[in-house]
């Protein structure tokens, strides 16, 4: 089971976008259906965000990065599923990317973890 870990970006991304109501059930989903396997059920992204993967639920598509070594998920990015939110999403997460505040952000969520000793 891989344990879900938010970027502040992420945070502020369901603050903004995800009504209060659907909060909790979007918890509940990503825990059911991320946390077990984050790869089954999700996409690979391409282009600057390859390594990242897209999960949907409802009209909301939320971005992460799967760390198998610590069993984590890191996920940077919330928004609409909607062709045009689409765009600002994954735009957001490019810009973010080529600043580096993408991975600084990633950093700064996973603090404490370290790899698993086998």
């Amino acid at each position: 089971m891989f344990v879900l870990k938010f970027t502040s970006s992420a945070v502020a991304d369901i603050k903004a976008v995800i009504p209060k109501h659907l909060k909790g059930p979007l918890r509940k989903e990503l825990v059911r259906k991320v946390a077990p396997d984050p790869v089954s059920c999700s996409h690979g992204l391409h282009g600057q965000l390859e390594g990242y993967r897209s999960f949907t639920w409802q009209e909301y598509r939320v971005v992460y990065k799967v760390f198998d070594d610590l069993l984590v998920v890191a996920v940077v990015g919330v928004g609409l599923r909607s062709p045009q939110s689409a765009e600002n999403v994954y735009r957001k997460l490019e810009v973010l990317a080529q600043t580096g505040q993408l991975a600084q952000g990633m950093l700064f969520s996973l603090r404490g973890f370290t790899t698993r000793e086998v």
